[in-house]
């Protein structure tokens, strides 16, 4: 009997059809109103962490980084000012801070408390994720 292998579409490749009939669900999933809409955040008061996640409670449960425009550190044993951008297998340092592969989380060379970051939102719901037809 031979085997049939199926092979499941992703959010991505769905989208990628531009079939007219799905594309208007999958923007929604995305919510790409969002991902259109620059955002800049400015966190003060934090509580003294190297580490920051920009989903959770504490920095106001906002949408992932897609892409990070400019970050800098304005409180906090961290050196303060401008930071570039880093993937997870950069050091932090005084110049560098990392951002986890998920666009959620900031990893300083030390303590921050404050700092401000200008983003581009990623898409609410993971791209490779399966595209199931209604």
């Amino acid at each position: 009997m031979p085997v049939t292998a199926t092979i499941k579409e992703t959010l991505q490749a769905a989208l990628d059809k531009g079939d007219l009939n799905t594309v208007a669900n999958i923007l929604g999933l995305m919510k790409l109103g969002t991902m259109l809409t620059p955002l800049k955040k400015t966190f003060t008061g934090l509580t003294a962490l190297a580490t920051h996640d920009l989903t959770d409670a504490a920095h106001g449960s906002g949408p992932a980084a897609l892409v990070v425009v400019v970050l800098r550190v304005v409180a906090g044993s961290a050196a303060a000012g401008v930071r570039k951008i880093g993937d997870v297998g950069a050091t932090p340092d005084a110049n560098t801070v990392t951002l986890s592969d998920d666009g959620k989380t900031f990893v300083f060379e030390d303590t921050v408390t404050g700092f401000v970051v200008e983003y581009v939102p990623r898409a609410a719901v993971d791209m490779t994720a399966p595209f199931v037809r209604v």
